[in-house]
């Protein structure tokens, strides 16, 4: 086991073995589906594919990642290694063409050729088409990988053509290690790792410090309404609303809000596994005035605001009403 392939190993042990398998048997097939979510190493897997072809010094069947030809493929030089991504938002026909222009040479350095199309679901139905006719007719010494986040998005014929493979989540520590290192603070990563477990999806939250400021609008925004203060719902207005500037966000801004009773359930039952371990002293007095009835009503409320925003009722209007019935709820009970 090499340094520079210790995550992907460590990540995707098992699909690896596989193919190391696959290999020494002499059985790898023409064409590939690597599907699972962003941040699972579906391109490691394939570059790991092709260094393991083409490496001329294997250590124990694994690539030294030392040689010329693992240096150039994790480089994206290597000449018989050829790597396509989404040009802007979509990957386009003349990319494909160009794909499929080198599928029929012959390799600059051997008889053996690997492509890897990165995020395939984004080829345009041309660029899809186009290529099919190769994946139903592979020509010479040619191993095609297609990546995907979304298999359902791809054009069915040509997952039809493929092996797919699944890559396995990751477990709770890997998700929140990868987490951390993309930037998400300490003190939200493990609420992060329950409302996504997509590193594009990551990415795009911790935009313009998204993240932090929906954990610091929210824990305002509860602590008020815990204690039946109509402030909470000036909350929603100054501090809330500006977090939901489209449906994404709009979701995963109520995702984050679960996470709040369900902590309070969490403490009442069992204390373990919060979302916000540093809130454990500020949740527990609060769990301690209300009952586990109360808590359980409170958690219902926020639970059905996915389904109110998926029937197109007003973003706003659902924070705000969900505001004054948890106020009325907690008050009921102070």
């Amino acid at each position: 086991m090499t340094e520079i392939d210790n995550d992907i190993l460590t990540k995707q042990g098992t699909v690896i073995d596989q193919f190391k398998r696959i290999i020494e048997k002499n059985q790898l097939s023409h064409a590939y589906l690597l599907t699972g979510e962003s941040g699972l190493g579906k391109l490691a897997v394939a570059k790991w594919v092709a260094k393991r072809l083409f490496c001329i010094n294997l250590q124990n069947g694994f690539p030294c990642n030392e040689c010329q030809e693992c240096v150039r493929i994790n480089e994206n030089q290597h000449p018989d290694v050829f790597v396509i991504e989404p040009d802007g938002q979509s990957i386009k026909v003349d990319q494909v063409r160009f794909l499929k222009s080198e599928f029929s040479k012959s390799g600059v350095e051997s008889s053996q050729k690997v492509f890897i199309i990165s995020e395939a679901h984004k080829m345009t139905s041309g660029a899809a088409n186009s290529l099919l006719k190769f994946i139903e007719e592979p020509v010479g010494n040619v191993t095609a990988f297609l990546l995907s986040d979304n298999k359902n998005l791809m054009l069915p014929t040509i997952v039809s053509r493929t092996e797919v493979i699944e890559l396995k989540p990751l477990n709770a520590e890997q998700l929140e290690q990868q987490f951390i290192e993309l930037g998400v603070p300490n003190t939200i990563v493990s609420a992060t790792t329950k409302i996504t477990n997509s590193q594009a999806e990551v990415e795009l939250l911790l935009e313009n410090d998204w993240l932090q400021n929906a954990y610091t609008g929210l824990k305002d925004w509860f602590n008020a309404l815990v204690k039946g203060d109509r402030n909470s719902f000036v909350l929603v207005q100054t501090r809330l609303l500006n977090l939901g500037s489209d449906r994404f966000h709009q979701e995963k801004l109520i995702d984050f809000l679960t996470l709040f009773p369900r902590d309070l359930l969490e403490i009442k039952v069992s204390d373990q596994h919060l979302s916000f371990p540093d809130q454990s002293n500020q949740f527990t007095v609060i769990a301690e005035r209300h009952s586990v009835k109360t808590i359980i009503a409170a958690l219902d409320l926020a639970l059905q605001m996915r389904g109110q925003l998926a029937s197109n009722i007003n973003f706003q209007s659902i924070l705000e009403s969900t505001t004054i019935k948890l106020c009325n709820l907690f008050e009921s009970e102070g």
